[in-house]
This record gives structure tokens, C-alpha cells and sequence, in this order.
């Protein structure tokens, strides 16, 4: 009839709970090992990712010229513009001139290619950074302007829908800006209304 065992039988049958305790228990402990295993990991892998510690502060600060304290009393205020290398107030108060400026361009309206009837107004301004060629802005304000109504006429509006699109219309526009002059640092959107 079977070629079985009565031993096999039996184990088939559920009659040898030892062998089974034994292989639930093995299973627990392999879990458990790779648990331990897989927090380790973590740990090490965390460890190795941790930013480097911030240096420690200067115990003085260094004095600042007099030139900066006379600016400080003829009335700017303490707010400043932040740039790219730090403050504006921080270069001031250190005596290096600043670097950096803030045109801004006349809105554009215009119409985006979809859907039909669907108009933008955009209101923006780019920080100049003047290099050893003298930039004349009034030129590139209209140069980036005439760029920027050109490439928002092809737009259309679900590529500009939402925060992950104004990101993309800034990058777009900053590359526009950046193509006329290397003095652009970046492009400030003021606001944007579609209609």
C-alpha cells in the first residue's frame, strides 16, 4: 500500500512534536540573528553618514573697521539681503564691498500655447554679481525680459502647476538669464498669476 515508514507516518501524522518544536525554534533564532544583524547595520551605516561636527565658534569676535560703525549710524538697518558666500551685512561690517545686486525686470503678460486663453503675468528680478566686464543693465533687463515672454508664450499650464513646477520654471529661467550674461547669480520670482 505506501512505502512509508511507521516512522514517517507518525511524523506526518503530527506524532513527533520534537522535530517540530526544534525547527520553530531554530526559525526564532535565525529571526532574532538577523534582527540583531540588521540593527547593527543600521547603527554602522548611521555612524558613517553623520554630518562632520560644526567647528567651534571664535572666542572674540574680530573688531569691526571703523568705516562699518559709521554705516551703522547713518541709519541702515541691521537686515540684509543673505547671498550666496553669507550676509550682505556681515561683508559690510567687514569691510568687503558688496558684491552683489538686485535689478528688477517690468512684468510680463502674455498668453501660454495651452490651454487656449489662458494668460500668465509674471512679476521677477535677477541678482547681478559685476565681474571684470562692466554689465550694462538696462540692456540685459530688456535682453532677459524678451528671452523670458519668448519662453513662457510655449509654455503650457500644467508645467508650471504646483511647487515642483514654479522649481522648474525658476531653474528654467535662471539657465535663460544665465545664457545672456554670467553676471546673473539668481532669478527671483515675485509672483506669478494665471488668468
Amino acid at each position: 500500500m505506501t512505502d512509508l515508514t511507521p516512522e514517517a507516518l507518525a511524523i506526518l501524522a503530527g506524532g513527533d512534536q520534537q522535530a517540530k518544536k526544534g525547527g520553530r525554534m531554530q526559525t526564532i533564532a535565525v529571526v532574532a540573528g538577523l534582527t540583531l544583524l540588521a540593527a547593527g547595520g543600521g547603527a554602522a551605516l548611521g555612524f558613517l553618514l553623520k554630518p562632520a561636527p560644526a567647528p567651534a565658534p571664535a572666542a572674540e569676535a574680530p573688531a569691526a573697521p571703523p568705516h562699518a560703525e559709521a554705516k551703522g549710524a547713518e541709519g541702515h538697518s541691521g537686515k540684509a539681503e543673505t547671498g550666496a558666500e553669507g550676509s550682505l551685512a556681515n561683508k559690510e561690517s567687514a569691510g568687503e564691498p558688496v558684491k552683489e545686486s538686485f535689478v528688477e525686470i517690468p512684468a510680463i503678460l502674455t498668453d501660454l500655447s495651452a490651454p487656449v486663453g489662458a494668460q500668465l503675468r509674471l512679476e521677477m528680478g535677477v541678482v547681478l554679481r559685476p565681474g571684470e566686464e562692466k554689465v550694462d543693465e538696462a540692456v540685459l533687463v530688456t535682453q532677459i525680459q524678451a528671452d523670458t515672454l519668448v519662453f513662457l508664450r510655449t509654455l503650457e499650464l500644467a508645467q508650471i502647476e504646483g511647487s515642483r513646477g514654479l522649481l522648474h520654471l525658476k531653474e528654467d529661467l535662471l539657465e535663460r538669464a544665465r545664457l545672456r550674461s554670467p553676471a546673473v547669480v539668481d532669478v527671483a520670482i515675485r509672483s506669478l498669476v494665471v488668468k
